[in-house]
């Protein structure tokens, strides 16, 4: 799905994506690494819940919005806490490590 959605994006059609799956995120990081897609067409923010403050910052009025930037081999600059993380909680749970 991700990779269509990159190769919708670079034939110039605008698209807006809400998502809650790595498998889409990483088709678009693969097209972009790929040159299907340039990556400063790709932007993605990530919206963190006013209950999910980092740090145990004090919640705030509106969530905070973190807006990581991809380069062209597809890698993220930074991985937000809690933005597509589950899937590494979970194994090191079932591995015994957290």
């Amino acid at each position: 799905m991700g990779r269509f959605l990159a190769e919708v994006a670079a034939a110039g059609v605008q698209v807006l994506v809400e998502t809650h799956s790595d498998h889409v995120l990483n088709g678009i990081r693969r097209a972009v690494k790929d040159h299907t897609l340039p990556s400063e067409d790709v932007k993605m923010h990530f919206f963190r819940p006013r209950s999910e403050q980092p740090d145990g910052a004090a919640s705030q009025t509106a969530p905070q919005v973190e807006s990581p930037a991809i380069d062209a081999n597809g890698n993220l600059d930074r991985w937000p806490d809690g933005f597509f993380d589950q899937f590494d909680k979970d194994m090191n749970y079932f591995a015994g490590w957290g």
